[in-house]
């Protein structure tokens, strides 16, 4: 029996079982050497794991070749080739990536209003802004776990010998958890996310460079979570080599869209947007974000409906970058 979008909702974290299952079942290991265009021998494609640390964000995953291709070495400095070069061949996945991941900032948030409640109110300066309100916002989700399903690419700059790679990932990204995050107040939802993505990373002595596409649904099996489909767009550059005035370098945004699955209303939407100031002589980076989250009382229903005007949090994120 084929899965509809209905057993998807009300079985989400059933579907992500199903899925470890099939890709488990599907894994491939292989070990080839070849030559690129440079006469460099090809990455060798073999497992690794990954990780990454950040206030907001920290993950660890462990990618896995499907194939037994080499990773594919694309050397440019134009950020139009690397995107078209890895949307080329998305259609077939060759790599799989098996991610865990949880938002410390967001998670710091819901812990503080629920165990510590006189601290919580502390931070209110008038009557609807809350500072801890603003430095946690961003995620609804405390955790998840995640399969990639895709293309992967080695980075590099033309004629350039380095050791370490930087990659470049294409494909189906099949998120879940148990979790929901409504104005730090932890719901509980099972759901699952489908979307397609497309990201890299770059990381130089002088430059570092990171930017992502997402497109997707949301499926909840709380009901009273409407299910939504989303855009996302985010770029973050590091360049030791420009001036502190310059605007568009050694910067971040990440911008985001939520659309009701019935219907198409806009009920949620985030920008966000930072500067960097690089510091000679030191190897960490401050940076300082800033933005709003502007949330409809469409984007939940029943009991967690609570309100019946247009929401706007202002988003605060100091952070440093290593």
């Amino acid at each position: 029996m084929p899965i509809s979008l209905t057993w998807m909702h009300t079985h989400p974290v059933r579907l992500f079982a199903i899925a470890c299952c099939l890709a488990f079942c599907c894994i491939g290991s292989a070990q080839a050497n070849e030559e690129d265009d440079d006469g460099e021998e090809a990455t060798e494609a073999k497992p690794e794991f990954v990780y990454e640390v950040d206030p907001y964000y920290t993950d660890v995953g462990y990618n896995i070749p499907l194939t037994h291709r080499p990773i594919p070495t694309i050397a440019t400095n134009s950020e139009a080739v690397i995107l078209r070069e890895l949307i080329k061949g998305s259609l077939v996945p060759q790599y799989m990536l098996v991610e865990a991941s949880m938002y410390p900032m967001p998670l710091l948030g819901t812990y503080l209003k629920k165990h510590t409640p006189d601290f919580y109110k502390q931070g209110n300066i008038g009557n609807n802004f809350n500072i801890i309100d603003s430095l946690t916002a961003g995620f609804q989700e405390p955790w998840a776990v995640s399969l990639f399903f895709g293309n992967v690419a080695k980075l590099k700059r033309p004629k350039e010998k380095r050791k370490g790679n930087n990659y470049g990932y294409t494909g189906y990204l099949f998120s879940a958890g148990t979790k929901h995050i409504k104005s730090n107040t932890l719901v509980d939802d099972e759901w699952c996310e489908l979307e397609w993505k497309i990201k890299g990373k770059l990381e130089y002595d002088d430059e570092k460079l990171s930017w992502s596409f997402r497109f997707g649904g949301k499926f909840n099996r709380n009901h009273d979570v409407n299910n939504v489909t989303y855009i996302n767009l985010h770029r973050s550059n590091t360049d030791l080599r420009s001036k502190y005035l310059t605007w568009l370098e050694n910067t971040n945004f990440d911008f985001r869209l939520h659309f009701l699955q019935h219907g198409g209303k806009l009920v949620r939407s985030e920008l966000i947007a930072g500067k960097k100031v690089p510091l000679l002589g030191y190897k960490f980076i401050p940076t300082f974000s800033t933005g709003f989250i502007w949330t409809s009382p469409d984007e939940y229903s029943g009991f967690l409906k609570d309100a019946t005007a247009n929401k706007l949090t202002f988003v605060i994120r100091p952070s440093v970058e290593f």
